[in-house]
């Protein structure tokens, strides 16, 4: 009872917008006023670590934040996954944002983030805190976008592999994704 409770009050907190049966192929941007956080996972097996990327920006597509970061823990694709929507809203929160859109390519954890369908048993507590995450920003959304539209993210999550830790960027593009950057301004200044 006590976690429908908690549940109860966090859906209150969330706008809930359902995924689109079809995600689309690019990035689009969050409404005025709001960030998209796109966040991704990457499992380095020869390494024994994964990596996750964050990307986060504005209405126009300009970065605000963008971080990779390695995990040195035996964690499935799944569990990277939620790892990365946790780590994203930690970094909005970090950067003082206060409407975003977390958006990722794992249909299952944004389901569950919308409440669609129950989150994976084992990611289960990840997902409760990103829930908890949530209630520090005054409005928050969820998106599901394919892979081709997350590639920033995905390369950041890969660059993750050649840091020791976790290197972060403020309103500044990384060297790592600036070409596929390039790519999304081209095709959303184009419609």
């Amino acid at each position: 009872m006590e976690y429908l409770a908690e549940y109860g009050a966090a859906m209150e907190l969330i706008d809930l917008e359902e995924p689109v049966v079809e995600p689309p192929a690019t990035w689009t941007p969050p409404r005025n006023g709001w960030f998209k956080i796109n966040v991704d996972g990457a499992i380095f097996s020869k390494q024994k670590n994964e990596g996750i990327g964050v990307l986060i920006r504005d209405e126009w597509g300009r970065v605000e934040a963008a971080m990779s970061k390695k995990i040195e823990a035996p964690l499935g694709s799944v569990e990277v996954e939620a790892k990365a929507l946790e780590a994203g809203l930690m970094l909005a929160r970090d950067v003082g944002l206060q409407e975003v859109v977390l958006e990722g390519d794992s249909l299952s954890l944004i389901n569950a983030l919308c409440g669609i369908a129950p989150p994976p048993a084992f990611v289960e507590p990840i997902v409760m805190g990103v829930w908890d995450l949530c209630r520090e920003f005054r409005r928050t959304a969820f998106s599901h976008v394919c892979r081709q539209g997350n590639k920033p993210a995905h390369l950041l999550a890969k660059h993750a592999s050649y840091v020791a830790d976790y290197i972060c960027w403020i309103e500044e593009e990384p060297c790592c994704i600036k070409q596929a950057l390039i790519h999304v301004v081209m095709s959303f200044s184009s419609t």
